[in-house]
């Protein structure tokens, strides 16, 4: 019976014991922690993509584990991505660490996109956001919009260009064959004065 109480008393005190680390785990790992990052960056054409750098410090006093994870749904409507040295680092008490996040853009983007990400240690996390934003030939719907119908415009230019100058043609023509016409009729009485004055 004795044996039973020691070992419950054993089991609650255990219980205790992990509750309380779990709890301490949860309130200072992202307390214990600095984040620096790049949070906005312009995507220009003819470049392969973009790069952030995300500095991450340990701030506390034992070594802890990070893990970087952006939101990979978003990431693939315009490309992929990449963490280098790894999306996984560990840091000693007051130790920091750059990592660079490579972001290649492999599809058209047509407007500002937000990608979240995590960074997690332990029980805890945090969440930050970074931005991508075209510039240059990667257009807004509304510049693409624009610029079809400037498109759109100077098509109805050149045609409207072409019938005045087929008019201007035919006109010409036509002032042309009068012209011919009355020389022709100016020249007809004298033909048959001549024929008169033979006979």
């Amino acid at each position: 019976m004795d044996k039973h109480i020691t070992i419950g008393i054993f089991m609650v005190g255990m219980l205790l014991l992990l509750t309380t680390a779990v709890t301490a785990e949860v309130d200072t790992e992202i307390l214990n922690t600095s984040i620096d990052y790049t949070p906005y960056r312009e995507i220009v054409v003819d470049e392969p993509g973009v790069i952030y750098q995300i500095r991450i410090a340990n701030t506390g006093t034992r070594e802890k584990t990070y893990d970087i994870v952006p939101d990979s749904e978003i990431i693939k409507n315009i490309g992929t991505y990449r963490i280098d040295p790894s999306d996984k680092i560990t840091l000693k008490p007051g130790e920091q660490q750059t990592v660079y996040f490579y972001l290649a853009v492999e599809k058209k983007v047509t407007g500002r996109v937000v990608i979240p990400v995590d960074v997690r240690t332990g029980f805890s996390e945090t969440s930050f956001e970074l931005v991508a934003r075209p510039i240059g030939p990667f257009q807004e719907p509304e510049q693409e919009s624009t610029s079809l119908l400037i498109k759109a415009f100077k098509i109805v230019l050149i045609i409207i260009l072409v019938i005045i100058i087929l008019i201007a043609i035919i006109f010409g023509f036509r002032k042309i064959r009068r012209k011919g016409e009355e020389f022709e009729e100016e020249l007809k009485p004298d033909f048959e004065e001549d024929i008169e004055t033979y006979y």
